[in-house]
């Protein structure tokens, strides 16, 4: 997660958070806290690091933040971007066919076999299985009132609405960490959408997404 006095973003996975994380640590106002893995871009006098988890959950989030005396309801505004559950589960497949080293585990066995189909009735997502990343955007079922979902299929224009006031000047959106694949309609069938729907149901029973049909 990221903060400053006015926001805090959280970091769900497959969702822009490598471009966001660029942008927010070389743009957001003030003193900025990271908590994650260490990176040398973040060595800068207004950066602040935690080491801890870069994916947490809103409610690790709040866990930490209270420690420090931070409560949730103190921030203006909470960001945290969502994606399209069918788009996000084939680009963390894509991804975890890279093979890279810090992604071992079961999840990356099972997407280099290279069946997609097979990947959404086993591998679980950041451990879970079926995944959690609605945990990402609420706290027992309630949604704080400062908290503002970005849609990733329009980012860039979420960001000018919504993030902007609270940037420097001169910023832009980066592509960080961007996997190559084929798209949606191209791969899914009927089987396949079902699967997925099980796997991120909230998403679509709260009607962020609707259920397409292939």
């Amino acid at each position: 997660m990221i903060w400053n006095d006015s926001v805090l973003f959280i970091h769900a996975p497959k969702t822009a958070g490598m471009s966001m994380t660029a942008l927010l640590s070389a743009h957001l106002k003030g003193t900025v806290k990271i908590t994650g893995p260490y990176e040398k871009q973040h060595r800068k006098n207004n950066i602040v690091h935690i080491p801890g988890k870069r994916h947490e959950t809103l409610i690790e989030a709040a866990s930490s933040l209270i420690y420090r005396n931070v409560p949730l309801e103190r921030f203006e505004k909470i960001f945290v971007v969502m994606r399209n559950p069918y788009a996000l589960e084939l680009s963390r497949f894509s991804y975890l066919r890279q093979n890279l080293p810090q992604d071992r585990g079961i999840a990356q066995d099972i997407a280099l076999e290279g069946d997609f189909r097979k990947y959404l009735e086993r591998a679980p997502f950041f451990g879970m299985t079926p995944p959690r990343l609605d945990l990402y955007y609420h706290i027992n079922g309630s949604m704080p009132d400062n908290l503002v979902i970005l849609r990733y299929e329009h980012l860039a224009d979420a960001i000018e609405r919504s993030i902007a006031p609270f940037l420097t000047s001169g910023y832009q959106l980066p592509h960080e960490n961007q996997s190559v694949h084929d798209s949606v309609a191209e791969i899914y069938d009927a089987e396949m959408e079902e699967l997925c729907y099980q796997r991120h149901r909230w998403f679509f029973d709260k009607s962020f997404y609707s259920r397409s049909c292939f």
